[in-house]
């Protein structure tokens, strides 16, 4: 596996990760009379993932070749 596989491997780890995180944030917040939204958490996803990318921008899918998936499903899954 390339280096440029696993960041992007990587890449695609941390964004999952913080979107389980802010999920669970707006659903636990403590303070039900000020309702979280995801667009605040905006800044705080940027920074996060470009601390943890070492400061590169979020790599692109790698290629098939590269261990990518053949088919890549451009359609959202329709917001919880």
């Amino acid at each position: 596996m390339t280096d440029k596989t696993q960041d992007a491997i990587f890449a695609r780890e941390v964004e999952r990760r913080m979107d389980e995180l802010i999920s669970w944030s707006i659903a636990n917040a403590p303070h039900k009379s000020v309702q979280l939204t995801p667009k605040d958490f905006k800044n705080v996803r940027q920074e996060f993932c470009r601390i943890a990318t070492c400061n590169s921008q979020l790599l692109s899918e790698p290629e098939p070749e590269e261990g990518g998936s053949q088919y890549i499903n451009d359609n959202p899954a329709p917001w919880p």
